[in-house]
């Protein structure tokens, strides 16, 4: 579940490390867009409007203790984004997943993964984004269909079909070092949605919605605070801060180091409810790093924790385990999950190779599993970008013991 916060930009005095292990830090990264083109009427906003895109290229294999399967897909985004009048600018964009007979001359139906399509196995294509986007100074208001990256509602772009969310976000930036962001949003597609992941569906079945208010304040090089309320109808309110920051020791090596914490209360009986606590460092020494992280959750009875709407926030997450994921099987059972990797960044190339492991259980070991993954990122050019892992997932009685292979090539345009 390899995903990135949003959140304020620590500074640019350090480098922005890539890879799995730095993305579950709050403050580190915030959501870069292009400010969109200045008109000076309703005609020019479509006159200057600006054609982007991004085309993917995915393979997916999955082997099984009895069987295995496979999937490639040929799709991507693609929209506009009119120029601004009086701050106001719309936004369209179109996810598309293909389904291409001769790519996939060895994958039936029968063995077909479906990661890329829909529950029958069928290619898709879906709006994605379509919205109207308003800012002024320090304040944005965008409504409609959009991305947002939080710790507990978040795009996590894993396969063909990033989430996106159908609502309204603001976010107001104050003195420089303070963000005040607001959300509300009633349904969601993208591969975490559900099995037909091209369909906006509710985020909470029978809930209104999913609202949020957070505050992220940075006031030096060195730091960055969060705190999030998120009121998740019909399942928990879920309040979740996290404190993390950056010690230079010299000019190649420093520490990242973060601590985060979330409470989940529960709503009309769903059973979501518990805390979690959680605690990672990272060692940098040139391209050199090596993390740590640990998560553990205390669950009330009969319930469990949750990830939320994507990935989720905690340090301990893997390519496919989740703190979330194992609680929801074992109900009731306090969670735990350390995780613990080495990566190396050729700096002059734009390659970063990664490996990483962990392990989650529950309490009473009902769940126990085990996951390694070898993470390859490349910036092939200023373009051109290739995402490939290698996973290996255990489970203690062999239930759901697969590996898997992913490789991703994204062109933006």
């Amino acid at each position: 579940m390899i995903d990135v916060l949003s959140g304020v930009l620590l500074a640019s005095a350090y480098p922005l490390e890539s890879g799995q292990m730095h993305s579950k830090q709050a403050g580190r990264y915030e959501v870069v867009t292009t400010l969109p083109k200045e008109s000076h009427s309703v005609h020019t906003m479509f006159e200057y409007a600006r054609v982007e895109g991004s085309l993917r290229m995915a393979s997916i294999y999955h082997r099984y203790e009895d069987y295995d399967n496979s999937a490639l897909s040929v799709g991507g985004w693609f929209g506009f984004q009119t120029a601004a009048y009086r701050g106001i600018n719309l936004h369209v964009k179109a996810t598309t997943s293909q389904y291409v007979s001769w790519l996939n001359h060895d994958a039936s139906q029968q063995i077909l993964a479906h990661d890329f399509f829909t529950a029958k196995g069928e290619s898709f294509t879906y709006l994605s984004h379509a919205n109207v986007h308003y800012k002024q100074n320090n304040i944005s208001l965008t409504l409609g269909r959009m991305s947002v990256n939080t710790p507990y509602v978040d795009a996590d772009d894993i396969r063909m079909a990033a989430n996106s969310f159908e609502g309204v976000a603001s976010r107001m930036l104050i003195a420089d070092t303070f963000v005040v962001q607001a959300l509300y949003f009633t349904r969601w597609a993208g591969y975490d949605s559900g099995e037909n992941q091209q369909e906006f569906t509710p985020l909470v079945p029978n809930g209104s919605g999913v609202g949020a208010l957070g505050m992220s304040y940075v006031p030096n090089d060195e730091s960055s605070t969060e705190l999030w309320y998120y009121h998740a109808d019909a399942m928990s309110h879920i309040l979740y801060a996290e404190y993390s920051g950056h010690y230079n020791i010299t000019e190649d090596f420093h520490m990242e180091y973060g601590v985060q914490g979330s409470y989940m209360a529960a709503m009309d009986n769903s059973a979501v409810d518990g805390i979690v606590l959680g605690a990672m460092a990272i060692v940098d020494y040139g391209p050199l790093f090596f993390g740590l992280s640990y998560n553990q959750g205390f669950v009330a009875a009969k319930s469990s924790v949750s990830d939320g709407f994507g990935a989720g926030p905690y340090y301990t997450s893997l390519d496919e385990a989740t703190l979330g994921a194992v609680s929801q099987r074992a109900i009731g059972e306090d969670v735990m999950a350390y995780r613990v990797g080495v990566g190396y960044a050729f700096e002059s190339s734009g390659l970063v190779i990664e490996g990483v492991y962990g392990q989650l259980h529950s309490e009473r070991r009902s769940v126990n599993l085990w996951e390694s993954d070898l993470i390859v990122t490349y910036d092939i050019s200023q373009d051109i970008a290739l995402n490939a892992s290698l996973t290996a997932f255990h489970s203690h009685d062999k239930s759901e013991s697969f590996e898997r292979g992913l490789v991703r090539v994204d062109y933006k345009f």
